[in-house]
Parts: structure tokens; C-alpha cells; sequence
């Protein structure tokens, strides 16, 4: 309830600042615009009746936009008014503006009221309903952007705690008579290569590559890399980590790829060339 309270508040004070820059409108278009007769009166008193036509507007918007809904707030639902103002609340405004304009032409500016003047009272009470309409478009679009940055946000921040969990994830690698055992960090796993019924691991440990040696086959560590997309096999004798590829090189031979660690370079066989250049040029 306190929360709720605290959004009626809030809401109520932004629609007092809305409504009294709408009557500051009113008064500047009758002053320069003079749509009623103003001759019969001098400067002063020009003034003094023009700022009527305001207070009016500032009146009865207060009542109908705050008094109102504070009276009867389970009538309107102050999430409703995010991108247009009520209509009911918006067309009993007109109503009343018109209403009290006529009378305040005819009694106070002492001009008679015709279908001419009558028309253009109608039409001056839509200028509060068109900057009304205005502003809660403007703000419905800001709460939308805030809406959409603080998602952005959110998703940055979930896609950086994939990335460090990705990060710590580990590997074991287990040989197959069991005899030795190698458990790494995906991320430190360099390039892996085929040697006969071995394979040779290139790994990261304090900031330096290290190998080791272990009884298994490519296929079987790759069936455990599968689902690491950032490992990529280049040759029937070689597995690499893209993250640590530094560039793709083009020698007398063919390609090959100079990676960040390694001082050789690792070969690429024609049918994988084209898995690698996506890998390579597109970031995935």
C-alpha cells in the first residue's frame, strides 16, 4: 500500500508540473494569438483577463487530473496513464474548459457569444489535450528507453557471468589404461595434437605453454569438446583453441594459423579451411 501511495504521489506531482506548463500555453497563445476580442481593454487589464483563461485551465486540470483520481484512485489505474492521458478525464477537461471559457468571455470580457466564438473556445481547450497527449507520449517513450537500458544491463551482465563461469570450467582428461590423468581449464587448453595412439596437450600454466603427453586419440577429446564452441579441429591431427589464434597465415604450403603461444605454425587442411575462416572472421 505504501508503494502504491508513493506512485500516486509521485504521479500527482508530475501531473501538477504538466498542468501548469500547460496553462503558462494557454495564456501566451490568447495573449499573442488573441483569439477573443481584447481591444476594449488596455495593457493591464489585458493581461489580468488573459491570465484567467490560465488559472481557469490550471483549475479544472487540477481537479479533474488530481482531485479525481485521489477520490475515486480504484477508477483509474495510474499504470493506464503511461502513454495517453484517460480519455473520460481528458474529454470531461474539455468539456469544462469550453464550459467555463464561454462564461468567462461573456460575463468578465462582456462579448457576446456566437457559433464563431463558440468555435474558437472549442478549439483552444484541445490545446491543453494535445500537450497533454504530447508529454505522456514523451514520457511513455523515456520510461521506455529506461525500460530497455536497464534490460540491456541485466543481459550484459548475465552474458559476463556465462563468460566467467565458461571460463572456469574444466576438463578431465583421462588416458585411456588410465594411468595418467591431466584436469585443465578450457580456456588454457591451447592446441591439442595427434601422435599415433597418443596425443600432445598444449596448455597454459603460469603464463607458459606446457605439454603433456598422454595415451588417447583425438577423436575421443573431441568428443568432450563438442560442446565448447571455441575449440575447432583444423587438421586430422589437430585441434585448436580460437581464442588464442593470433592469425591466419598463407605460406608456400597452404594455410596456417599463428597462434598467441606457440612459435610454429599449426596446418590447415583444405577441408577444414572453410570452418576456420568463419571461426576466424566472424568472432564465433
Amino acid at each position: 500500500m505504501g508503494k502504491h501511495n508513493n506512485k500516486m504521489i509521485y504521479s500527482f506531482k508530475n501531473e501538477l508540473g504538466r498542468l501548469f506548463f500547460i496553462c503558462i500555453g494557454v495564456f501566451l497563445f490568447i495573449l499573442f494569438f488573441q483569439p477573443f476580442p481584447l481591444d476594449m481593454l488596455d495593457y493591464n487589464n489585458r493581461l489580468l483577463y488573459v491570465t484567467g483563461f490560465g488559472a481557469i485551465t490550471f483549475l479544472f486540470g487540477c481537479i479533474i487530473f488530481i482531485l479525481i483520481p485521489f477520490i475515486i484512485p480504484q477508477w483509474f489505474k495510474i499504470s493506464e496513464w503511461e502513454s495517453d492521458p484517460p480519455y473520460i478525464l481528458s474529454a470531461l477537461l474539455l468539456t469544462l474548459t469550453a464550459t467555463a471559457f464561454a462564461f468567462y468571455i461573456r460575463y468578465v470580457g462582456q462579448v457576446s457569444i456566437s457559433l464563431y466564438i463558440m468555435f474558437k473556445v472549442f478549439l483552444v481547450c484541445l490545446i491543453p489535450i494535445f500537450i497533454l497527449v504530447i508529454l505522456y507520449k514523451n514520457k511513455s517513450l523515456e520510461l521506455t528507453i529506461e525500460l530497455l537500458k536497464e534490460q540491456n544491463k541485466n543481459y550484459l551482465l548475465k552474458i559476463r557471468d556465462d563468460e566467467k563461469n565458461r571460463d572456469d570450467e574444466k576438463i578431465e582428461i583421462i588416458s585411456d589404461n588410465k594411468s595418467g590423468k591431466l584436469t585443465l581449464k578450457y580456456k588454457d587448453i591451447v592446441s591439442i595434437k595427434s601422435a599415433d595412439n597418443y596425443i600432445e596437450i598444449f596448455y597454459l600454466e603460469n603464463d607458459s605453454v606446457e605439454k603433456r603427453l598422454i595415451r588417447s586419440t583425438l577423436k575421443n577429446i573431441e568428443s568432450q569438446l563438442v560442446h565448447q564452441t571455441c575449440f575447432i579441429r583444423c587438421h586430422r591431427t589437430r585441434i585448436v583453441n580460437s581464442i588464442h589464434i593470433d592469425k591466419l597465415v598463407r605460406n608456400y604450403s597452404g594455410y596456417c594459423l599463428k597462434m598467441t603461444h606457440l612459435e610454429e605454425g599449426i596446418p590447415i587442411s583444405r577441408q577444414y579451411l572453410t570452418q576456420v575462416k568463419e571461426v576466424i572472421y566472424t568472432g564465433e
